[in-house]
């Protein structure tokens, strides 16, 4: 039976995505790895936990699977928007660390990468959470924060392939600035469409959905970024699929969407609460800030793509950086 105590409700709803800037370096990975697991599940108010939050029929397939994701799930929550690129790379290393050492105990041998075997844990943890489904608003509002805790270490773990097969340190630590650029226009834009969402339905308890499947998407198309372009690097696919435009277009067709949004969605019924003025304000301040990262975000992927990219390539890299902005947009302007 699943306990969710509305009380949490706020906690849950606080998809706090970004990260600040710095630059990477080593870590012990065995002082990381205990710094993992020392913790998890242990205290007596466990509310925070995974385990918490997780059915008692899941937990029974596999504890240590949930303990080892509650630990990952805490972090999000906690450590994440804290720290800046460089610690969290250091957590999700020694994460990472984690996961291999479960697949080496509980699979047979054999000589597939530690990116892939963490891969394949995490599908293992997104098919267990799907044994014991709660189609309740509350149960989605969960189930889909649990989902974003997967995808989070995903797009590290597919920023670290990435990172893996550059061939200098120049290379890695553009890639580096085009990663942390875009944490930056991942989390302006899930606060701005979060805002949105709340200044339409106001109240709602629908909104909560709708910003944690928003948080899935976001999430899912960066790492379809990077994925695809591992693919062509790693010379795995000569071509991935090309939905891209002119980057210039795509650029300001984000930028309209958001704006266009705030306007449709901004209600005058409510302009007496003071609350939601400030909503409103904040979220106008916020597409300022929005336009001048998409910028930077855009400018990064440009060295990135002239670092790695073959003269013949160089145009399908400025398309996928135009498909990322035109799915954004899509889902922007879907904030009902």
């Amino acid at each position: 039976m699943k306990r969710f105590p509305f009380l949490l409700i706020s906690l849950i709803l606080l998809c706090n995505l970004g990260c600040n800037n710095s630059k990477s370096d080593t870590t012990d990975d065995t002082e990381m790895e205990d710094s993992i697991m020392g913790d998890s599940l242990i205290n007596d108010d466990n509310t925070g936990s995974l385990e918490f939050w997780t059915a008692d029929t899941i937990i029974k397939i596999n504890p240590r699977l949930v303990r080892l994701m509650d630990s990952l799930y805490q972090y999000t929550r906690h450590e994440l928007p804290l720290n800046d690129v460089r610690n969290n790379r250091k957590w999700m290393q020694g994460f990472r660390n984690q996961l291999c050492n479960y697949y080496r105990e509980t699979r047979r041998p054999d000589s597939i990468s530690d990116f892939a075997m963490a891969d394949s844990i995490i599908a293992e943890a997104y098919s267990l959470w799907n044994f014991d489904k709660d189609e309740s608003t509350m149960g989605m509002i969960i189930s889909n924060d649990i989902e974003r805790t997967r995808l989070i270490f995903e797009q590290f773990n597919e920023y670290e392939k990435l990172n893996s097969i550059c061939e200098s340190e120049e290379q890695r630590e553009i890639l580096l600035s085009e990663f942390t650029e875009w944490l930056e226009v991942e989390n302006l834009f899930y606060k701005i469409f979060a805002n949105c969402v709340d200044l339409y339905f106001w109240g709602g308890s629908i909104s909560g959905i709708i910003k944690t499947s928003a948080a899935l998407r976001i999430l899912n198309v960066h790492i379809d970024l990077y994925k695809n372009e591992y693919a062509i690097i790693s010379n795995s696919v000569n071509q991935c699929e090309d939905n891209g435009t002119f980057l210039r277009p795509a650029q300001n067709l984000l930028i309209s969407c958001c704006k266009q949004a705030l306007d449709e969605w901004y209600n005058p019924v409510n302009a007496n609460s003071l609350r939601y003025c400030q909503l409103y304000t904040e979220t106008k301040s916020l597409l300022n800030e929005l336009d001048m990262h998409v910028d930077a975000w855009c400018k990064s992927r440009q060295v990135w793509g002239n670092a790695v990219c073959t003269d013949w390539l160089r145009p399908e890299y400025a398309r996928h950086t135009s498909e990322v902005l035109i799915k954004l947009a899509n889902i922007i302007s879907s904030v009902q």
